[in-house]
Parts: C-alpha cells; structure tokens; sequence
C-alpha cells in the first residue's frame, strides 16, 4: 500500500490547525474505552462517566486507548474533535489485508494462549513482532492450567521454550482457579496492556477474574464443534484494574498479521537469529544460499529453532514482496 508523504508546509499546517482544536474551551478531555463502528465510548477523566461519541473522519479514525479532546452536544451525543499523540498504535491486516488499529497508547502486550485451542506457534511469532515494533514487552500467557495434568504442562513449557529462551516472560495461570493470578496482577500493575489471542483462549474471562464483580465482562464457551472458540468480545474494551493500570480486551483472531511489517521489525522479533548473523561471512546475507551463512550453521547445530528459522525467512520473504 502506497503511502502519501505530506510536504513539511503541510504538516505544519495540520499541526497548527490540531494545536488550534486542542486549546478549543467548548472542548473537553476523555478517554476512549471502546469503539462500536462509527461510535466510540468516551469517559471523563475527572467524573468516570461515559458519553457515546462520534468522530470526525478527518481524524484518520479513533481507537480504544486515544485521549482526545470532544465536545458535547444539546442532544446528548459528544463528537471527538482531537485525537492527542499517541505514544503507540498496534495494527494489523483485518480479513481483508486493509489495516485495522486495535489499540494505542499500550506498553505491553499478553499473547494468551490455552491447551484448547491448540496454540499456534506462527501467530505468536508475529504478534511478538507486531508488539516489539510498537515498541512494548510481549509476555506469554498460558491460561487454563487446571485443564491439563502434569504431562500436558509439560509439553505446553516445552512449547513457549522457543521465547522463554530468549528472555520473554511467561506466567502461567487458571482464571477458574484463580492460580497465578497475583503474578499477573504484578505484572499489569501500572502498566497499560492489551490481550490478544486466539478465540476461546479466555482472555475476557481473565480480565473478568481481575476487576470487581458486576464489571460485566462477556464471556463465551469453547464450540465443541470447531475447537476453535466462539468471538465473545466483539470490539476492543479498556478496562480500569482495581490495583492499578489498564488493560485492552481485543477480540479474539485466528491469525496475526503484522500491518506494514519491515525487516527490522522481524529483525527485533527474531533476535537470536540477528546474533548469529553477525558472524555471518557477508554483512548483506540473507540466510538462505550464502556461502559462510553462520545462521545456517546455527540452525544445523541445534542452536536455533529450526522451525523459526523457516519462519524467519517466510516473514522476510512477505515483507520484500510488499516493498517490491
């Protein structure tokens, strides 16, 4: 997707003009705390009331996490005037390739995963990419622990090995049983976080076990069916955590794309591999038919995951294409 580059007049221009906006008096400061198509849901820092708003298109679209800037409306209805820098923005494709914007303003990701559905290594390579390239820390979340006997944790530790080796943390937990919970709690402790994950993981039923009761957090059952889950949270949904920060309950995905991905972005996700090719014979080496390729060697001496390695190169592959 091409993209249009804005002349220095012209973005000094629009800067001014949303400086303008943003010292407006009619215009009051909220947060946004969820996002249903055309209107997103508003809420007064200072009152914690909630007000439906619209927004102007011309703000390149609004998403759970903004602070901004809206004015109220005789009718009842608020309109978002100003959207305030962001400190991040997570995109990724939707269904359709076209860029969809799940949250702002985040500084770390849970990539939740559960025995059932079955955990998709691919999905979690890119999510950690797309969460690294914000930037914010990923940390793997292994729900539904009480479902599985001690064979079966087992082989869920083997299977986040590939990124707890590399120093990404993982906390494991049952939002049932409460296990692992202050763990978590720790970690989201001033911190604005988003979970994702794939459908049926539980991620709506952790934050639910998380806030105080009568927080209203849907929650679905897995479909025996598909063993793929049902999508319970259909929009994202910011929620305020008793102890301290805010967490982003995104809808649930059966795939992670990385929106706009460049190699440094894999780069950062793939970080054992980018210190094997340092010792590569070429600075250029792509990995692939090189001669002297040290990350090859790697790969056949055991010292790095076969299976990230032909990830690597897929992702390295996609994002040449894109750019060609």
């Amino acid at each position: 997707m091409s993209k249009r580059h804005l002349s220095d007049r012209q973005k000094r221009h629009i800067q001014q003009r949303r400086s303008q906006e943003a010292e407006n008096l009619d215009l009051q400061p909220g947060l946004v705390v969820a996002h249903h198509g055309k209107h997103v849901l508003v809420e007064d820092p200072d009152t914690g009331e909630r007000h439906s708003c619209t927004f102007r298109q011309t703000l390149g679209g609004v998403v759970t996490g903004d602070r901004v800037r809206w004015r109220a409306s005789p009718e009842g209805k608020g309109s978002v005037e100003f959207v305030e820098p962001r400190e991040s923005l997570l995109i990724r494709p939707d269904t359709l390739g076209k860029p969809r914007m799940m949250a702002s303003n985040i500084d770390q990701v849970l990539i939740t995963l559960a025995p059932v559905p079955e955990p998709n290594a691919s999905v979690i390579d890119r999510a950690i990419v797309a969460t690294l390239d914000l930037p914010a820390r990923p940390i793997l979340l292994i729900n539904k622990v009480d479902l599985v006997d001690d064979e079966g944790l087992a082989m869920l530790r083997e299977f986040v090995s590939e990124w707890t080796s590399l120093g990404i943390e993982a906390i494991e937990l049952s939002a049932s049983t409460g296990e692992g919970l202050d763990r978590l709690r720790a970690a989201l402790r001033d911190h604005e976080s988003l979970f994702v994950g794939l459908s049926g993981v539980g991620k709506s039923s952790i934050v639910r076990s998380l806030l105080p009761e009568g927080s209203g957090v849907a929650v679905g059952a897995i479909s025996e069916h598909s063993l793929e889950g049902k999508h319970t949270t259909r929009t994202s949904t910011l929620y305020h955590l008793p102890d301290g920060g805010d967490v982003v309950d995104a809808p649930g995905i059966r795939d992670f794309g990385v929106w706009d991905m460049t190699p440094e972005a894999i780069k950062r996700g793939f970080a054992e591999i980018e210190r094997a090719a340092r010792s590569c014979r070429f600075a250029n080496c792509t990995h692939r038919a090189e001669p002297g390729c040290a990350v090859k060697q790697a790969v056949e001496d055991g010292e790095i995951s076969a299976r990230r390695f032909a990830g690597y190169l897929e992702l390295m592959e996609l994002a040449t294409a894109r750019r060609s």
